[in-house]
């Protein structure tokens, strides 16, 4: 019996049925197209394989196509170069995670191999950085215990000499009181004797007597006036600085010199401070000083004249200086720059390297006065004042705002921190 001959189906092995166009039976058979394009649209990724009939009636019709071995070969040399930039990249790392045992091994230290003059090997130490930086920590604080132990026994040596010329006082206090009163007794006993003799002797004792009881009412006098102004008590008021200075006294002495433009309000700042009074501000021609208790501290504040002829002359008051205090007029937006400048010269002066910088923004009071942080920014302060103990108060001079916060700060500054308490 005759089989009757199948139709082969007309699409190719790799491609869909849907990508061939449908056609009439026939004997004849379809011929199966070889893949030679690739499709290029992004939808198309999942199966971009297609035959000449997929990609001009099939479902690929109109897409963008490549030539299958262009493309092949486009694909292998990104492959290529993918492999070449694994194997960079591997490289890299292996160099770094060399690096990081070498790292590891410098920080940690350990024994080395190495060989002497006669060419024989021996394991030698080889200390890592931790242990270097743990030796530079001890030294540090080795040194700083030394100077501490100088600081302390200078400090004590302060202390045992005021002791000493207080009980030298004391006891010559003492042979003084000793010797009056003895000088008292024996004006006493001749007085009684006196009273004891007949009339005459009396009378002619007259003269002698008065000079007597005028050389008691003098002694007396100069008595009264050393008891009113020397207080006996032997308490020994101790303050350090920052720098481990010590002072002994009740009060401790600072030298300020306050500075700024003309009209910015040094002098109003100043005897508000002194009699917490408002002073009709009036140019200051040369400089005023005036001497402020503030808590444990005793300030002598030089006030300067700001005016232009007069700032050369500010350098002859920097001597000895442990504090300036600079005032600015935040109204006047238009002398900020004039400020900076004079400030920016006075950061510059060797004899006030060391000197604590207080800033007033003053008049903060008055509508449109620059803020504190506007001026900070404006000023640059943060760069200019780099690598010195500064501070940047707002304050206003007629009411007194914000100047006792300022000499806070300095008093902050210049009394050493949990050793006596600013009071």
């Amino acid at each position: 019996m005759r089989m009757k001959a199948t139709q082969p189906p007309c699409i190719a092995p790799c491609v869909p049925p849907t990508c061939v166009p449908s056609v009439r039976s026939s004997p004849t058979p379809l011929v199966l197209w070889p893949n030679t394009f690739v499709c290029l649209e992004e939808a198309c990724q999942s199966g971009p394989l297609m035959c000449c009939v997929c990609k001009e009636y099939g479902k690929h019709q109109g897409h963008k196509h490549a030539v299958l071995e262009t493309e092949a070969n486009q694909i292998r040399a990104s492959i290529l170069d993918m492999a070449h930039c694994i194997r960079t990249f591997t490289d890299e790392v292996s160099e770094y995670s060399r690096k990081l045992v070498g790292i590891v091994q410098q920080i940690e230290g350990g024994e080395q191999i190495v060989e002497d003059g006669v060419g024989m090997a021996h394991t030698e130490h080889v200390p890592g950085t931790a242990e270097s930086a743990r030796s530079c920590v001890r030294a540090y604080f080795a040194d700083l215990h030394e100077t501490l132990c100088r600081q302390e026994e200078m400090a004590l040596s302060v202390v045992d000499a005021h002791v000493r010329e207080r009980l030298i006082w004391l006891r010559q206090q003492q042979e003084d009181m000793t010797i009056l009163l003895s000088q008292v007794s024996t004006a006493c006993m001749h007085c009684e004797k006196t009273l004891q003799q007949d009339d005459c002797r009396v009378v002619l004792a007259k003269q002698e007597i008065n000079c007597l009881l005028e050389t008691l009412q003098k002694q007396q006098h100069q008595f009264t006036e050393l008891a009113d102004h020397i207080q006996l008590d032997a308490g020994i008021p101790v303050t350090f600085t920052k720098d481990n200075r010590v002072h002994i006294g009740p009060k401790m002495e600072i030298r300020v010199v306050t500075l700024g433009l003309d009209g910015a309000g040094k002098t109003t700042i100043l005897f508000k401070l002194k009699q917490d009074e408002f002073m009709q501000p009036i140019p200051t021609i040369g400089f005023n000083v005036e001497t402020v208790e503030y808590k444990n501290l005793k300030f002598t504040i030089w006030d300067v004249g700001g005016k232009h002829k007069l700032r050369p002359l500010w350098k002859h008051y920097y001597l000895n200086t442990q504090a300036v205090v600079f005032v600015i007029d935040s109204c006047h937006r238009d002398r900020l720059m004039e400020a900076h400048s004079e400030l920016a010269k006075l950061l510059t002066e060797k004899e006030l390297r060391d000197a604590l910088l207080l800033i007033f923004a003053n008049k903060q009071d008055v509508p449109g006065a620059v803020s504190v942080e506007e001026m900070t920014e404006l000023l640059s302060l943060h760069k200019l004042c780099c690598g010195r103990s500064w501070h940047i108060q707002g304050c206003d001079a007629r009411s007194g705002m914000g100047l006792h916060e300022g000499l806070d700060w300095l008093s902050r500054q210049l009394v050493a921190a949990g050793v006596l308490d600013v009071a």
